[in-house]
């Protein structure tokens, strides 16, 4: 078993990098963007940025998901020798969250399309109410499967290495994407146009690959 949980946390670790990578794809504007419309959703450099990178964004999530999923089995594979019935759950609400995760980052990507083509030939105010209408009809999902892939997966990790359910340092307290993305977003406070865009548009991702770090250290 542990051979086999070994290939999944570097699989868990190269899904999450690839995942950052897409992240960048869709992300990635530079200091000139500003947030415009009624609920500040659309982009400004969407007008500058070529359709191609939204495609391979879609793509590399794609893999990705079920790739950086596999570091958190690892994980629950270590956790459910001494608490089944917590790594069962944990699993759960991992992999709930990673689906909703794809759909998340499906619906971003497709957010700059629909600007493109309705902004070209109705003009912004049509693809504003568009936009803002879809976001408004998945927030519900987009915000409860981004809490238990991002969140509630972290809580349950620094829990279990807490209580000694995963043998590992406790600076692993760190190594998770809830860490990650607030790291990111307090680098993006700074206003430093170096930090605009990256790390902060990533991070969460390179925090779930973090969960594949945690794995090969506990093996």
């Amino acid at each position: 078993m542990s051979n086999i949980n070994f290939y999944l946390a570097i699989m868990g670790i190269a899904g999450g990098i690839m995942c950052a990578v897409a992240d960048l794809f869709l992300d990635l504007k530079g200091p000139e963007n500003e947030k415009i419309g009624k609920m500040k959703i659309i982009d400004s450099m969407w007008d500058h940025m070529p359709h191609y990178r939204f495609v391979v964004s879609t793509v590399l999530a794609m893999f990705a998901v079920p790739m950086y999923s596999c570091g958190m089995i690892a994980l629950v594979n270590i956790i459910s020798g001494w608490a089944p019935s917590f790594a069962m759950v944990l699993k759960a609400i991992f992999l709930v969250g990673a689906m909703g995760g794809f759909m998340i980052h499906t619906y971003l990507n497709l957010c700059p399309t629909i600007y493109k083509i309705i902004k070209k030939e109705s003009g912004l105010e049509l693809v504003d109410r568009v936009i803002c209408a879809t976001f408004k009809q998945i927030s519900v999902p987009f915000f409860v499967c981004y809490s238990m892939l991002v969140i509630i997966s972290s809580g349950m990790v620094i829990y279990a290495i807490c209580t000694g359910l995963l043998q590992v340092s406790m600076c692993c307290i760190l190594l998770n994407p809830a860490v990650f993305q607030v790291i990111g977003l307090l680098l993006r406070a700074t206003k430093l146009k170096c930090f605009i865009d990256a790390p902060s548009c990533c991070s969460a991702s390179l925090g779930l690959a973090s969960f594949g770090v945690i794995a090969l250290l506990a093996l």
